[in-house]
Order: structure tokens, then C-alpha cells, then sequence
């Protein structure tokens, strides 16, 4: 939708809204779900036993034709002259040789990655939240948005014991009803897609209970979105004695899934919460199974894990995500650095007996990366939390090399032995650091409505220093 269709519907009447949400729903429904997504649905459902050599030769495949095709890219044609690259090589050994692709890049010359000039009719261009910057332009043929549809169809949905014809209601960043509407419905149903959309902006104690109310009536039997939005009408259930109707599951997706958020959530909703990572550039999808592990899907992207100096980390060593998407050919993303963290679990055998790669988890933005004086890194802060009990709701904030702000939403009961606890936490687990709890009556938002579990305020310059202080520690020691 673009800025001034989606005013133009904001300033709408409510019934109108209704029955443009249906409208659209219906249109975008048949764009959708078309031959090409069923196909896809077909192959990829084909897939889920193969054995890692299998997944290995398949992803050759499919990069040998990504790399012709990328010769077509005014970008890729002059990195590949740069590098005098010989086509007669193996895939992975060209690959290897080629840059990082940084987001800055693809913001800046996203054009400059098109392989076909006309772009193919039905082409659409989507774009990213925007959350770090400007946002990004991915373009979608037909036949790839549907790939983008099936994959979670079947690595997700149906590892859920669902589909995408499941009665469902997702609490998503797209803005149904205007912010100062002050009555519910706080929702807009699309009949055909079996879907409501609830809004994540009017998620106040004041209008909670309308959704509760809808909820109960709708009875979905799928809930997906952002976890924070998920866990803030958990939480308010849980402190207030209120059923909620147990879907067969809840998937989130969009933002890190905290141990604290999904415990709550799953007690709340009383069914099981799987947690589902993809990105709007389409390069990779990693999904939990039905044994609670995180799977990478090698049809969507080639992945890796590097640390700070590009080389692979190791299994259990937390590093940045590299992905090359296998299906967009018309605007190709080799080696493209897409801002998260992430690390490969050590025992790669899972239960559900799929041998597609196993991740730990998705451990946020590189962004959202603190650091310790002597330059270690630091993502997730989980055990800082551990035996601390009535928080709702948590965010850490470096604010200085030596100042960490906790900021907690706490329930009744929160008290000087919790705060010390914390404090306690932070010391054991990050050093010798200054400690600021801070009680806040709510976290606040971004403008795409994503909640940051990990916000850190150093400058680039700063980081660059603790960086280097890391590498040449590594060095002595060595």
C-alpha cells in the first residue's frame, strides 16, 4: 500500500475500511496463491527428507544458474570482471571469492542488482521497514513471491499442524485503523483470506479487553507477529485471570523471540509458540520444528556465519548472517550482509530426523551488539534476567563502555531484592560496570512498531576502538 493510499484509508470511515481490507484481501489473495505457489508447495514438501549431500547438490545447482544470471547485473558484471572470475569453477569456490554485500549497497543501487532490463510484467517492489535507515527495494516476480509464500507454507505452517487457509489473526506492523481511533474494532477481518489483522498500536490496558472479547468470538486457530505485541496481551491475560482460546499455534516472526517472552505466551495462550526468521530480501528462512530447533531451509539461501575478520565461526560461536538467496534471479543478493547475528548449533542431529541446517537462534541486529572495555562482544543477555522474577517486560541499554540501563516493566512484587539481583547479573555476567535499573511504565516502540530487546548508544568511533582492542587481545594471547 502505498503513503497515500494508506492515509487516504486511515481517514476513512470504519465501514469503509472494512470493505476496502476485504477488497484488497480478496485481489491480493488470487495474487497470491498461484500455480507457481502450488508448485512450490510440491517441491519443497518433496524435499523435507533429503540428506545433506542431497541439499548440498541441489544448492549447487540452483548457484551455478544464480551466478549466470548475476553476470546480467551491471553490479555483479563489474565485480566479476574485478575478480577475473572463470564461470568453469565450482559454484562455492566463486562464491567464496566474492565480497560482502552491504545493505548500504542495495539501498543505494538496488537497480544497479537487476539482471533484466524491462523489469518481467507483475513485478513488484517491496520494501523493508526501514527500521536502520532508508528502506530497501527488493522487486518480486510472480513466480518468486510465491516461492516466498510456499516456503513457510511448508517449513512452517504445516511444522505447526496448520495452513495458509487456517482461521487465523496476525499482529503484524501494517496499521489497520488510525492511531487515535479511541473504540474498537481494533481489527479489520479479509473473509477470503480467513484472516484478521489486529492492530499492534492500540495494545493499551485500557483496550485490551476488546481484543480479548474478539478473540474469544473469533476463536482463531493459528496467531501470528511480532512476539512483544503477542507477549504485552499475554501478559495483561495472565495478571488479570482471563481465558484466552488456545489456538493449534502461535508463530512469530519479525522479531527475536526471548526464553521469557515464549514461556509467557505459551502459558497464556496454553498451546504451543514456534518462533519463524525471514527477511523481506528473501534470502533466508530458518524455522523451528516440532522439536523446538531451528532449521535453515537450503532452497531459500546459502548461509554463513563469520566472525568479525569474514572467516566461518565456529559451532556454538555467535557471528554474523551471510546469506545468498537462491531464488531471486532477477535481482540477485550474493554474500549479502543482512544485520543480524546468529550461530550454529553444535549438535546439528535433530529429533524430527530433517537434515537441514540447525541454528541456536537469531540473536538480533549487529546493531543491537554491546561491547565490554577489553572489546568483547555481547548480544544476548538472557542470563542477566535469571531468577528474577515479576518482570513483564525488559530492555538493555548500553548507555556508556561502562553504563548499562536496564529498563524493566515490572508486575506487583517487584522489589529492592530484584533490583539487586539484576545488578548482580549484569556484573557477573558483562564485568565490573556501572548498573541503572530503571521501572518504566511501558518500553517504546520504533516507527515499524519493533520492540529492541538490545538498544546500544556508543558511537561508531567508540565501537571501532573496542573492536580493535578485541583483535589485539586475540593476538597476545595467542
Amino acid at each position: 500500500m502505498s503513503s497515500i493510499s494508506e492515509r487516504v484509508y486511515l481517514k476513512s470511515p470504519v465501514w469503509l475500511q472494512k470493505v476496502a481490507v476485504a477488497t484488497y484481501g480478496y485481489w491480493w489473495y488470487r495474487q497470491r496463491f498461484n500455480k507457481y505457489f502450488f508448485r512450490f508447495v510440491e517441491q519443497l514438501s518433496d524435499n523435507e527428507r533429503l540428506s545433506s549431500e542431497e541439499y548440498l547438490a541441489l544448492q549447487e545447482v540452483k548457484l551455478k544458474h544464480l551466478l549466470e544470471r548475476s553476470r546480467k547485473s551491471p553490479y555483479y558484471r563489474r565485480v566479476f570482471e574485478a575478480l577475473d572470475v572463470d564461470f568453469s569453477e565450482s559454484p562455492f569456490d566463486i562464491l567464496s571469492r566474492l565480497p560482502l554485500l552491504a545493505k548500504e549497497t542495495l539501498r543505494t543501487s538496488g537497480n544497479q542488482l537487476i539482471t533484466i532490463s524491462p523489469v518481467p510484467k507483475g513485478t513488484r517492489v517491496f520494501r523493508s521497514s526501514g527500521s536502520t535507515g532508508t528502506p530497501v527495494e527488493i522487486y518480486y516476480t510472480p513466480e518468486f513471491h510465491a516461492f516466498e509464500l510456499a516456503a513457510p507454507e511448508v517449513r512452517s505452517l504445516r511444522w505447526a499442524k496448520t495452513d495458509y487457509q487456517s482461521r487465523r489473526v496476525m499482529f503484524g506492523a501494517r496499521k489497520v485503523c488510525a492511531f487515535e481511533q479511541d473504540e474498537p474494532p481494533f481489527w479489520r477481518i479479509s473473509p477470503v483470506e480467513n484472516m484478521a489483522y489486529a492492530s499492534i498500536y492500540h495494545l493499551s490496558p485500557q483496550f485490551i479487553p476488546h481484543y480479548l472479547e474478539f478473540l474469544r468470538d473469533y476463536k482463531p486457530e493459528l496467531i501470528t507477529g511480532f512476539p512483544s505485541a503477542l507477549l504485552t496481551v499475554a501478559n495483561f491475560a495472565l495478571e488479570h485471570g482471563e481465558w484466552l482460546p488456545p489456538p493449534k499455534a502461535i508463530i512469530t516472526t519479525s522479531e527475536a523471540l526471548t526464553d521469557l517472552a515464549k514461556l509467557r505466551i505459551q502459558k497464556a495462550w496454553n498451546c504451543r509458540v514456534y518462533e519463524r526468521y525471514g527477511a523481506v530480501e528473501g534470502c533466508v528462512l530458518a524455522t523451528e520444528c516440532e522439536k523446538g530447533r531451528l532449521h535453515i531451509s537450503p532452497e531459500v539461501g546459502i548461509v554463513e556465519i563469520l566472525n568479525s575478520e569474514g572467516e566461518p565461526v565456529e559451532p556454538g560461536e555467535t557471528g554474523e548472517l551471510v546469506c545468498t538467496g537462491l531464488e531471486n534471479t532477477l535481482q540477485p543478493l550474493l554474500r549479502y550482509r543482512i544485520g543480524d547475528m546468529a550461530q550454529w548449533a553444535k549438535n546439528q542431529r535433530c529429533e524430527c530426523g530433517r537434515t537441514m541446517p540447525v541454528i541456536e537462534s537469531i540473536e538480533g541486529r549487529v546493531e543491537d551488539l554491546c561491547y565490554t572495555r577489553d572489546g568483547r562482544q555481547i548480544l544476548r543477555f538472557d542470563s542477566v534476567f535469571k531468577g528474577v522474577r515479576k518482570i513483564r517486560e525488559a530492555q538493555v541499554v548500553q548507555e556508556a563502555i561502562d553504563l548499562f540501563a536496564i529498563r524493566v516493566v515490572t508486575e506487583r512484587g517487584f522489589g529492592d531484592r530484584e533490583e539487586r539481583q539484576l545488578e548482580e547479573n549484569v556484573k557477573l555476567y558483562i564485568g565490573d560496570v556501572r548498573v541503572d535499573v530503571q521501572k518504566v511504565d511501558q518500553i517504546d516502540r520504533g516507527s515499524s512498531g519493533k520492540f529492541e530487546a538490545v538498544r546500544c548508544k556508543l558511537t561508531k568511533e567508540e565501537k571501532l576502538l573496542l573492536k580493535q582492542a578485541n583483535i589485539d587481545g586475540k593476538r597476545s594471547r595467542g
